[in-house]
């Protein structure tokens, strides 16, 4: 039996044509000219698309469409067996992807509202490096080390204390014989608080 792709060919070779000048008029890719000529479907898109594919490079050839489009028929039978899909490389559809980037901006979004909230209008850090609690000295000042927010108002013991542009603190505080408390509070704009405090005893 007579298949489209000899058909195909012979007339192509017939005037002398190379896959490539095929490709330049007719549009249609080499890899595809080829599988049509060698009747490999295997390597051709759904049937809708080869119908095309054969019509137009049988016009091209000065074929009878037609009949060459009846040739492709009976050879294959398209609603029986559709001739498969050419591989592809795994992709996102492109609803999928969008919705993907729209899911990751809306993430970043609110993970940077909630972040801006802890952080402005949460209560403010506040770490004090020393003294440690519940400690028993015998010098008669202390000295208090931390960090806070840069933008928190710092009290030691309803006293406000000067930072530094990074919120760090470092200042003396005398002590009393006995039990002292020392209790230390850091202020945002907000008037959220965090609150250390630190017991001392001084010894004589």
């Amino acid at each position: 039996m007579t298949t489209v792709g000899e058909i195909l060919s012979a007339a192509r070779e017939k005037k002398k044509l190379t896959i490539e000048q095929v490709e330049k008029a007719t549009r249609i890719r080499a890899k595809f000219l080829l599988a049509l000529e060698k009747n490999d479907f295997s390597k051709l898109p759904p049937g809708t698309f080869v119908r095309g594919f054969v019509k137009n490079y049988a016009a091209f050839l000065g074929l009878p469409v037609e009949e060459t489009l009846a040739f492709y028929r009976r050879q294959f039978n398209e609603e029986k067996t559709p001739a498969p899909k050419i591989p592809s490389r795994f992709h996102f559809p492109q609803i999928t992807f969008t919705a993907l980037i729209v899911g990751l901006l809306l993430f970043l979004f609110f993970g940077y509202l909630i972040y801006s909230y802890f952080k402005f209008a949460g209560a403010p850090t506040l770490l004090i490096n020393s003294p440690t609690n519940n400690i028993v000295t015998k010098d008669e000042q202390t000295e208090i080390v931390g960090k806070t927010d840069p933008e928190a108002i710092l009290t030691i013991n309803g006293q406000t204390v000067s930072l530094t542009e990074n919120g760090s603190f470092d200042i003396k505080i005398p002590l009393q014989s006995g039990l002292n408390t020392l209790t230390i509070t850091a202020t945002n704009k907000f008037k959220r608080q965090t609150t250390v405090t630190r017991n001392l005893r001084l010894e004589k």
